[in-house]
C-alpha cells in the first residue's frame, strides 16, 4: 500500500524488480532506465518472482558478445552477391 492506495500485481513486481536490480548495481543505476527496464520486461517475466527476473537481466546485461558474433547476426548492408539477410 503507498499513499493509502493498494498496489495491484504489477506495481508491486515493478517495485521490487527496480529495487533488486539497484541493489545490484550498487545505487549506481539511471532510475528513469530501470523504470524502462523493469516495464519492458514485465510482459516477459510476470509469472517470475521479480528479484529473480532482476538478476537474470543484470546478469545478461553484463555479458559482452564477441565483436565477430554481432558482425555475423546483424548485417548492416549487403555485401556485393550476398543478401541482408541469412
Amino acid at each position: 500500500m503507498i499513499a493509502g492506495r493498494a498496489l495491484s500485481d504489477q506495481d508491486t513486481w515493478l517495485i521490487e524488480f527496480e529495487e533488486e536490480f539497484h541493489e545490484l548495481c550498487d545505487g549506481q543505476i539511471d532510475p528513469l532506465w530501470l523504470a524502462g527496464l523493469a516495464c519492458t520486461l514485465y510482459p516477459l517475466n510476470k509469472d517470475r518472482a521479480p528479484r529473480e527476473a532482476a538478476g537474470v537481466a543484470f546478469t545478461t546485461l553484463g555479458y559482452e558478445l564477441p565483436q565477430r558474433a554481432l558482425e555475423d547476426f546483424f548485417v548492416l548492408a549487403p555485401q556485393s552477391g550476398r543478401s541482408a539477410l541469412h
